[in-house]
Protein backbone atom coordinates (compact mmCIF):
# COMPACT_ATOMS: atom_id res chain seq x y z
CA UNK A 1 0.00 0.00 0.00
CA UNK A 2 2.83 2.38 0.82
CA UNK A 3 4.43 1.74 -2.58
CA UNK A 4 1.12 2.32 -4.33
CA UNK A 5 0.63 5.59 -2.44
CA UNK A 6 4.11 6.80 -3.41
CA UNK A 7 3.43 5.96 -7.06
CA UNK A 8 0.16 7.86 -7.06
CA UNK A 9 1.91 10.85 -5.53
CA UNK A 10 4.22 11.06 -8.55
CA UNK A 11 1.39 10.78 -11.10
CA UNK A 12 -0.22 14.22 -11.22
CA UNK A 13 -1.61 16.84 -13.55
CA UNK A 14 -0.26 20.36 -13.23
CA UNK A 15 -2.39 23.50 -13.03
CA UNK A 16 -4.87 24.14 -14.52
CA UNK A 17 -5.71 20.53 -13.73
CA UNK A 18 -9.33 20.66 -14.82
CA UNK A 19 -8.63 22.25 -18.20
CA UNK A 20 -5.63 20.04 -18.89
CA UNK A 21 -7.58 16.90 -18.12
CA UNK A 22 -10.78 17.81 -19.96
CA UNK A 23 -9.09 19.14 -23.08
CA UNK A 24 -6.70 16.19 -23.20
CA UNK A 25 -9.51 13.63 -22.93
CA UNK A 26 -11.67 15.50 -25.45
CA UNK A 27 -8.87 15.63 -27.98
CA UNK A 28 -8.03 12.01 -27.27
CA UNK A 29 -11.62 11.12 -28.08
CA UNK A 30 -11.36 13.14 -31.30
CA UNK A 31 -8.21 11.21 -32.14
CA UNK A 32 -10.05 7.90 -31.72
CA UNK A 33 -12.63 9.02 -34.28
CA UNK A 34 -10.11 10.19 -36.88
CA UNK A 35 -8.16 7.01 -37.49
CA UNK A 36 -7.59 8.08 -41.09
CA UNK A 37 -5.18 10.78 -39.83
CA UNK A 38 -3.19 8.63 -37.40
CA UNK A 39 -0.30 7.86 -39.73
CA UNK A 40 0.32 11.48 -40.67
CA UNK A 41 -0.19 12.79 -37.14
CA UNK A 42 2.22 10.18 -35.76
CA UNK A 43 4.93 11.28 -38.18
CA UNK A 44 4.23 14.98 -37.76
CA UNK A 45 4.25 14.83 -33.96
CA UNK A 46 7.37 12.69 -33.86
CA UNK A 47 9.73 14.05 -36.53
CA UNK A 48 8.02 15.68 -39.52
CA UNK A 49 6.97 18.85 -37.72
CA UNK A 50 10.46 19.57 -36.40
CA UNK A 51 11.96 18.70 -39.79
CA UNK A 52 9.71 21.19 -41.57
CA UNK A 53 10.40 23.91 -38.99
CA UNK A 54 14.13 23.35 -39.32
CA UNK A 55 13.86 23.48 -43.10
CA UNK A 56 11.95 26.78 -42.81
CA UNK A 57 14.71 28.15 -40.60
CA UNK A 58 17.38 27.12 -43.12
CA UNK A 59 15.44 28.67 -45.99
CA UNK A 60 15.05 31.90 -44.00
CA UNK A 61 18.78 31.96 -43.36
CA UNK A 62 19.37 31.46 -47.08
CA UNK A 63 17.19 34.51 -47.75
CA UNK A 64 19.15 36.82 -45.42
CA UNK A 65 22.44 35.30 -46.65
CA UNK A 66 21.52 36.01 -50.26
CA UNK A 67 20.52 39.57 -49.40
CA UNK A 68 23.88 40.03 -47.66
CA UNK A 69 22.09 41.08 -44.47
CA UNK A 70 24.83 40.36 -41.92
CA UNK A 71 22.88 41.59 -38.93
CA UNK A 72 19.93 39.35 -39.75
CA UNK A 73 22.34 36.43 -40.08
CA UNK A 74 23.74 37.19 -36.62
CA UNK A 75 20.21 37.26 -35.18
CA UNK A 76 19.50 33.88 -36.70
CA UNK A 77 22.69 32.43 -35.25
CA UNK A 78 21.64 33.77 -31.86
CA UNK A 79 18.17 32.33 -32.41
CA UNK A 80 19.66 28.90 -33.02
CA UNK A 81 21.77 29.23 -29.89
CA UNK A 82 18.72 30.39 -27.95
CA UNK A 83 16.84 27.29 -29.08
CA UNK A 84 19.54 25.07 -27.57
CA UNK A 85 19.56 27.11 -24.35
CA UNK A 86 15.77 26.81 -24.13
CA UNK A 87 15.99 23.04 -24.54
CA UNK A 88 18.52 22.86 -21.72
CA UNK A 89 16.35 24.99 -19.43
CA UNK A 90 13.38 22.83 -20.35
CA UNK A 91 15.10 19.83 -18.79
CA UNK A 92 15.55 21.74 -15.54
CA UNK A 93 11.94 22.89 -15.51
CA UNK A 94 10.71 19.38 -16.28
CA UNK A 95 12.65 17.82 -13.42
CA UNK A 96 11.41 20.53 -11.07
CA UNK A 97 7.75 20.09 -12.07
CA UNK A 98 7.85 16.27 -12.33
CA UNK A 99 4.55 15.99 -14.17
CA UNK A 100 3.82 12.44 -15.27
CA UNK A 101 2.92 11.71 -18.85
CA UNK A 102 -0.84 11.77 -19.46
CA UNK A 103 -0.89 8.12 -20.52
CA UNK A 104 0.49 7.21 -17.10
CA UNK A 105 -2.39 9.06 -15.45
CA UNK A 106 -4.95 7.74 -17.96
CA UNK A 107 -3.80 4.20 -18.89
CA UNK A 108 -6.69 3.75 -21.33
CA UNK A 109 -5.86 6.85 -23.37
CA UNK A 110 -5.05 6.38 -27.03
CA UNK A 111 -1.32 6.90 -27.62
CA UNK A 112 0.00 7.02 -31.19
CA UNK A 113 3.72 7.34 -30.40
CA UNK A 114 6.18 5.33 -28.35
CA UNK A 115 5.79 6.05 -24.65
CA UNK A 116 8.63 8.10 -23.17
CA UNK A 117 10.08 7.79 -19.68
CA UNK A 118 10.72 11.50 -19.12
CA UNK A 119 8.37 14.13 -17.71
CA UNK A 120 5.55 15.72 -19.69
CA UNK A 121 5.94 19.38 -18.70
CA UNK A 122 7.00 21.32 -20.73
CA UNK A 123 7.06 19.77 -24.22
CA UNK A 124 10.49 19.68 -25.89
CA UNK A 125 8.88 19.85 -29.33
CA UNK A 126 6.91 22.94 -28.36
CA UNK A 127 10.04 24.60 -26.95
CA UNK A 128 11.83 24.19 -30.28
CA UNK A 129 8.79 25.38 -32.21
CA UNK A 130 8.46 28.54 -30.12
CA UNK A 131 12.20 29.26 -30.27
CA UNK A 132 12.48 28.92 -34.05
CA UNK A 133 9.39 30.99 -34.75
CA UNK A 134 10.59 33.73 -32.39
CA UNK A 135 13.99 33.69 -34.10
CA UNK A 136 12.36 34.60 -37.41
CA UNK A 137 10.14 37.21 -35.77
CA UNK A 138 13.21 38.92 -34.31
CA UNK A 139 14.82 39.08 -37.73
CA UNK A 140 11.78 40.91 -39.05
CA UNK A 141 11.49 43.13 -35.97
CA UNK A 142 15.14 44.16 -35.69
CA UNK A 143 15.90 44.76 -39.37
CA UNK A 144 16.95 48.31 -40.27
CA UNK A 145 14.35 50.48 -42.05
CA UNK A 146 14.75 51.62 -45.62
CA UNK A 147 12.71 53.31 -48.29
CA UNK A 148 10.84 51.11 -50.70
CA UNK A 149 12.37 52.97 -53.61
CA UNK A 150 14.50 56.08 -53.90
CA UNK A 151 12.68 59.38 -53.60
CA UNK A 152 9.38 57.90 -52.44
CA UNK A 153 8.36 58.82 -48.87
CA UNK A 154 7.49 55.95 -46.58
CA UNK A 155 4.06 57.49 -46.09
CA UNK A 156 3.25 56.78 -49.73
CA UNK A 157 3.30 53.02 -49.12
CA UNK A 158 2.39 50.70 -46.26
CA UNK A 159 0.93 53.54 -44.21
CA UNK A 160 3.57 55.42 -42.25
CA UNK A 161 5.74 52.40 -41.48
CA UNK A 162 9.00 51.97 -43.33
CA UNK A 163 9.81 48.61 -44.78
CA UNK A 164 12.52 46.74 -42.81
CA UNK A 165 15.79 46.23 -44.65
CA UNK A 166 16.22 42.66 -45.79
CA UNK A 167 12.59 41.77 -45.10
CA UNK A 168 10.89 40.66 -48.28
CA UNK A 169 7.46 39.19 -48.84
CA UNK A 170 9.14 35.80 -48.95
CA UNK A 171 10.62 36.36 -45.49
CA UNK A 172 7.31 37.44 -44.05
CA UNK A 173 5.66 34.41 -45.64
CA UNK A 174 8.25 32.15 -44.00
CA UNK A 175 7.41 33.66 -40.61
CA UNK A 176 3.70 32.98 -41.11
CA UNK A 177 4.28 29.43 -42.35
CA UNK A 178 6.64 28.71 -39.45
CA UNK A 179 4.04 29.94 -36.96
CA UNK A 180 1.40 27.68 -38.52
CA UNK A 181 3.74 24.69 -38.52
CA UNK A 182 4.73 25.35 -34.90
CA UNK A 183 1.16 25.67 -33.65
CA UNK A 184 0.13 22.54 -35.53
CA UNK A 185 3.05 20.67 -33.96
CA UNK A 186 1.78 21.66 -30.52
CA UNK A 187 -1.68 20.39 -31.47
CA UNK A 188 -0.19 17.16 -32.80
CA UNK A 189 1.70 16.43 -29.57
CA UNK A 190 -1.61 16.48 -27.68
CA UNK A 191 -3.46 14.65 -30.46
CA UNK A 192 -1.10 11.66 -30.29
CA UNK A 193 -1.55 11.46 -26.52
CA UNK A 194 1.96 12.49 -25.46
CA UNK A 195 1.18 15.80 -23.70
CA UNK A 196 -1.47 17.86 -21.95
CA UNK A 197 -2.40 21.18 -23.58
CA UNK A 198 -0.64 23.03 -20.76
CA UNK A 199 2.60 21.21 -21.57
CA UNK A 200 2.75 22.50 -25.14
CA UNK A 201 1.62 26.02 -24.20
CA UNK A 202 4.36 26.22 -21.56
CA UNK A 203 6.96 24.87 -23.97
CA UNK A 204 5.95 27.32 -26.67
CA UNK A 205 6.19 30.26 -24.26
CA UNK A 206 9.52 29.09 -22.85
CA UNK A 207 11.10 28.98 -26.30
CA UNK A 208 9.65 32.37 -27.22
CA UNK A 209 10.96 33.97 -24.02
CA UNK A 210 14.47 32.50 -23.98
CA UNK A 211 15.38 33.41 -27.57
CA UNK A 212 14.94 37.20 -27.10
CA UNK A 213 17.01 37.01 -23.91
CA UNK A 214 19.86 35.26 -25.73
CA UNK A 215 19.47 37.66 -28.65
CA UNK A 216 20.24 40.55 -26.28
CA UNK A 217 23.87 39.61 -27.00
CA UNK A 218 23.48 40.87 -30.56
CA UNK A 219 25.90 43.84 -30.13
CA UNK A 220 28.65 41.34 -29.38
CA UNK A 221 27.47 39.22 -32.29
CA UNK A 222 27.59 42.21 -34.64
CA UNK A 223 31.14 42.95 -33.49
CA UNK A 224 32.24 39.37 -34.10
CA UNK A 225 30.54 39.35 -37.50
CA UNK A 226 32.38 42.56 -38.41
CA UNK A 227 35.67 40.77 -37.82
CA UNK A 228 34.54 37.69 -39.74
CA UNK A 229 33.55 39.82 -42.74
CA UNK A 230 37.23 40.67 -43.27
CA UNK A 231 38.17 37.00 -43.53
CA UNK A 232 37.36 34.16 -45.96
CA UNK A 233 34.77 32.97 -43.41
CA UNK A 234 32.57 35.87 -44.48
CA UNK A 235 30.92 33.48 -46.93
CA UNK A 236 29.18 31.87 -43.94
CA UNK A 237 27.23 34.99 -43.06
CA UNK A 238 26.64 36.68 -46.42
CA UNK A 239 26.69 36.03 -50.13
CA UNK A 240 30.02 36.84 -51.79
CA UNK A 241 30.03 39.95 -53.94
CA UNK A 242 32.29 41.07 -56.78
CA UNK A 243 33.53 43.93 -54.59
CA UNK A 244 34.84 41.40 -52.06
CA UNK A 245 37.55 40.38 -54.49
CA UNK A 246 38.52 43.99 -54.97
CA UNK A 247 38.73 44.51 -51.23
CA UNK A 248 40.85 41.41 -50.94
CA UNK A 249 43.24 42.66 -53.61
CA UNK A 250 43.46 46.05 -51.91
CA UNK A 251 44.25 44.44 -48.58
CA UNK A 252 46.92 42.30 -50.23
CA UNK A 253 48.44 45.42 -51.83
CA UNK A 254 48.52 47.17 -48.46
CA UNK A 255 50.33 44.23 -46.89
CA UNK A 256 52.82 44.13 -49.74
CA UNK A 257 53.48 47.85 -49.40
CA UNK A 258 54.06 47.47 -45.70
CA UNK A 259 56.67 44.80 -46.36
Amino acid sequence: MAVAGATLAVVKVLWPKGLNTSYYLDLNSFSRHTAWAHGFMHDYALWLGLTLLTAEFVVAYAVVWWRRDTRAAVLMFLGGAGSLVALGLNQLVGHAAQEARPYDTFPHALVLVAKANDYAFPSDHAVVAGALVMSLLLVVRRAKPERRRSGVPASRWSGSVERPRGVTRAMLALVVVSAVLGLFLCFARVYVGAHYPGDVVAGLLLGMVVVPIVSAARPLGYSVAGGIERTPLAVLIRRPHASDKGLGNAAQADRSAAL
